[in-house]
């Protein structure tokens, strides 16, 4: 088994193979991949490791030495990778035509429209002007301005403003993207007001299994243009009028962009009754949000897409199966009232005897400058009151101060 880039989720999926008795063979994207990208990997883990230093012919022959069965990445930057090398090894692999569209957000909107599923309205070019003019003759304020080529919301504004987007369009066309790739162009999309949801899936063969319903709950989308960041996620029960018709929209959305096989994250928007499309990441979720809903009594995406690797016949037997969560689970990003540099923490004690934790992270340390999110508190039980008492708590810590900064003096 081959997986480019096991970052992340792509740590724990090595890590599952590796539990399962299969040690993998790790493909590193990029020699410049930046560390903020690489959280959770093991060099231990693996057989061996090959750095893709971007000639391709050269990644193929070293990959191909090895006869993997499978090759899948392990995080968004290797998706492309990922799926080149396993349709030219003639592996189970997404197909081919839409390859580009499954990273490019703008292909990827067009292309679902094209099947006549609703999306965004949207506009790509590298001219600011015409992005302007486009923006002024088509939308309404505010609007989404960001880079089509990124992932985790990197360099995403909501613009009430021509100034507004032309300074977040020259930031993107001057700069590269959290992978290190120079952005060409900037996409500008409607902004979708609504609930957010998340919808994540396996499929082997086009044979689909929905693991995992999340909905997002976002502040207001902050004034100075920046995009507000999540406050919490929590897991929805598999059945409801708004899970069935996001699942046959999401089926429609992985038919519309050829996604065969393995896991995908899809997000939504629901708007006017019926949900619309804000991307599709042919990966698996971020952290453990790919187990969660096997903690709860569910199916996890991490189980299944091993399963669809290691046993596809067991996950093909239980196509069926109706799967019923036996808990409920809530993820608190913690969130610092400003930015600044560490120099105290408090409460984690409190937190960490709550009754509902499952886990806790703090990404800062003391002495670190931190950004609009510092940590992530997951809560679980089968009471969803106790969960919701201890959001409470933990909110009222947050009011107090869990994380002391202080301002950094620029000479």
């Amino acid at each position: 088994m081959v997986i480019v880039d096991p970052y992340s989720s792509g740590a724990m999926l090595a890590g599952e193979l590796h539990a399962r008795g299969v040690k993998c063979i790790a493909v590193e994207s990029s020699p410049q991949m930046p560390a903020a990208m690489k959280s959770g990997f093991n060099p231990d883990m693996f057989r061996c490791i090959i750095q893709h230093d971007g000639d391709y012919g050269q990644t193929l022959h070293a990959v191909s030495r090895y006869q993997p069965a499978y090759v899948v990445a392990g995080s968004e930057s290797g998706v492309e990778l990922a799926e080149k090398l396993a349709g030219e090894l003639g592996l189970p692999a997404n197909g081919a035509t839409q390859r580009e569209a499954r990273r490019d957000k703008y292909l990827m909107a067009e292309a679902v429209r094209d099947k006549g599923l609703r999306t965004a309205l949207q506009f790509q070019s590298d001219d600011i002007e015409a992005i302007i003019n486009w923006t002024k003759n088509t939308l309404d304020w505010p609007v989404i301005v960001k880079p089509p080529k990124s992932v985790a919301s990197d360099d995403v504004s909501c613009c009430r403003s021509v100034d507004e987007v032309r300074k977040a369009g020259e930031r993107i066309l001057s700069g590269t993207n959290v992978l290190g790739c120079r952005n060409l162009s900037v996409l500008v999309q409607e902004f979708l007001p609504g609930t957010e949801y998340v919808v994540d899936t396996v499929s082997y063969d086009s044979n689909r299994k929905t693991t995992a319903f999340w909905q997002y709950h976002r502040p207001p989308v902050a004034i100075s243009g920046g995009f507000a960041c999540y406050d919490a996620m929590t897991l929805l029960p598999y059945r409801g009028e708004r899970q069935d018709v996001m699942q046959s929209y999401v089926c429609g959305v992985l038919d519309a962009l050829d996604i065969r096989f393995g896991p995908a994250h899809c997000e939504l928007m629901w708007v006017d009754d019926e949900p619309v499309l804000i991307e599709i990441a042919a990966r698996l979720t971020a952290g453990n949000n790919s187990i969660l809903s096997g903690i709860c009594g569910g199916i996890s995406q991490l189980d299944e897409t091993v399963d669809t690797m290691l046993s596809p016949d067991r996950f093909l037997a239980s196509m069926g199966v109706q799967p019923e969560l036996k808990k409920r689970a809530v993820n608190l990003f913690l969130i610092p009232k400003r930015q600044g540099r560490l120099i105290r923490l408090r409460g984690l004690d409190e937190i960490r005897s709550l009754s509902t934790l499952h886990s806790m992270s703090v990404r800062a340390q003391l002495g670190d400058m931190i950004g609009r999110v510092a940590g992530l508190v997951t809560l679980v039980d089968e009471d969803i009151q106790s969960i919701e008492r201890d959001v409470n708590v933990i909110r009222a810590l947050e009011a107090d101060g869990i994380f002391e900064v202080e301002d950094v003096l620029h000479s």
